[in-house]
């Protein structure tokens, strides 16, 4: 039976997904050890989260790459939060192509405004359509 895609599922598979790339960067414990004990009793979307947590483990230094080459961050100096919701996204635009770019980049202001400081949205906004443009490049 094929799962009927679920938006509110989507959207707690992604702040899973910070959760346990929040815990990577403060334990450096790998992802998928984080995730045996990760506990969510609420529906995810689960095939969602182990596509994402596998393209993270392949790609992630791609992907910091990605970042620290196309913006004037250094990722060592921000936020684990904002990190973790700028390397969620652009996991996204990168490599999950079926996902509409604007859903990525809303997904992830949406997640700041819940988890990060007060104006970090605002900032998180600002790098993603800074990275944005360099994204078709890599198409």
């Amino acid at each position: 039976m094929m799962n009927e895609f679920n938006p509110k599922e989507r959207t707690l598979a992604r702040e899973n997904i910070l959760k346990i790339l929040y815990q990577y960067d403060i334990t450096g414990y790998k992802l998928r050890d984080i995730e045996k004990y990760f506990i969510e009793k609420r529906n995810y979307d689960e095939v969602y989260l182990d596509n994402i947590l596998s393209l993270l483990e392949l790609n992630l230094e791609s992907i910091d790459k990605f970042i620290e080459d196309n913006t004037d961050l250094t990722l060592s100096t921000l936020a684990c939060i904002d990190k973790a919701i700028l390397r969620l996204a652009i996991c996204e635009l990168l490599y999950r192509k079926d996902i509409p770019e604007k859903v990525s980049i809303n997904e992830s202001i949406s997640i700041a405004k819940k988890f990060s400081a007060e104006e970090s949205y605002k900032f998180i906004n600002n790098i993603l359509d800074q990275l944005y443009k360099f994204i078709s490049k890599y198409d």
